[in-house]
């Protein structure tokens, strides 16, 4: 077996055509025995992607102040690539024990203001080790203006996070938010410290969990693009609202 090279998805080492994306794979040499790379231009998807992001902006999360917008810039270089249009949301968050609300720096904007946007964040403050994760994406949950037509755009939440996450001030279990999001059809990612609490809102959403650093590994940072067009394409092709996600 082996990976498509435009949505990873598993497929056999024979196939010429990707069968979840239609990308063109290998094509027969004209000596014979063997198979060479087929190099296209793949068109985009025409679907638009709404990308909501929030950012852990206290003093815990200021040691990777330079690992978070690079990882943000491959994650969009990669689904700008592969879909018509982006639109991004932007947002940080603190601790609402503290007063510290989520803010929205970036409201439905163009992918290059958002890198400009997370670039500019100040962090600090922050009461004890703990904030306030999952609220802050229960907030993108509730707050972006996310489409019921999955014909017309895919979204996804992203969230950079350290430490671990207190509960909600709503009262609802990192599960239950889980379980809304995978329900509304959106992907989510968390590149953070691995908790449990922040695991188990992971599977709950069938979401990916990546190690957040100061030194980002483009390839698992492609895996956000790669997976966003394959299930924008499976959910062309079969009508549903269900992602295609990777195991944890």
């Amino acid at each position: 077996m082996t990976y498509c090279l435009s949505c990873q998805s598993e497929i056999d080492s024979s196939a010429s055509i990707c069968p979840h994306c239609a990308f063109p794979l290998t094509k027969p040499t004209d000596k014979g025995g063997g198979f060479i790379a087929d190099v296209v231009t793949r068109p985009k998807i025409q679907v638009r992607v709404d990308l909501a992001t929030t950012v852990d902006r206290t003093g815990s999360t200021e040691r990777f102040q330079e690992g978070i917008p690079k990882a943000y810039g491959m994650i969009l270089d990669h689904v700008s690539k592969k879909a018509r249009e982006v639109k991004c949301w932007l947002a940080t968050h603190g601790d609402i024990d503290c007063l510290e609300y989520p803010e929205i720096l970036t409201d439905g904007g163009q992918p290059s203001q958002a890198i400009e946007d997370i670039k500019n964040i100040s962090y600090g403050g922050g009461g004890d080790p703990a904030e306030h994760h999952l609220d802050s994406i229960e907030f993108l949950l509730n707050t972006v203006p996310w489409t019921n037509d999955p014909s017309v755009a895919r979204g996804a939440i992203i969230a950079f996070m350290t430490a671990d996450t207190k509960p909600t001030k709503s009262g609802i279990s990192a599960a239950e938010l889980g379980r809304r999001i995978a329900s509304k059809g959106l992907i989510l990612y968390l590149i953070c410290e691995v908790t449990p609490t922040l695991w188990e809102l992971a599977q709950a959403a069938n979401g990916l969990v990546f190690p957040i650093s100061n030194d980002p590994d483009p390839l698992e940072m492609q895996k956000i693009g790669s997976q966003l067009a394959a299930s924008i394409v499976a959910t062309i092709k079969g009508g549903g609202t269900v992602p295609m996600v990777a195991s944890l």
